[in-house]
């Protein structure tokens, strides 16, 4: 089920850059992403996290790929 799904979020997010002038205009535009670069960027930038989280989640190194994010939160808030 992760494999599939995984593909489906490599194939999704490579769509969505395709197609990111149509999927852009259905959204509209809104002010806060101005300060990613428009609608488009903002496509852009969803698509290609969501590109490199299904590929680190197809090969199993989701750990190795979001341990950066474990250091800004505070050891207090994991639980130990």
């Amino acid at each position: 089920m992760v494999t599939f799904l995984c593909i489906l979020g490599i194939i999704g997010s490579l769509a969505a850059i395709k197609y990111r002038e149509r999927i852009a205009d259905m959204l509209g535009t809104a002010e806060w992403m101005d300060y990613v670069g428009g609608p488009y960027n903002f496509i852009i930038v969803v698509s290609v996290i969501i590109f490199l989280w299904s590929i680190s989640a197809l090969f199993g190194i989701t750990d190795v790929f979001l341990s950066p994010l474990l250091w800004l939160i505070p050891s207090g808030m994991m639980g130990k």
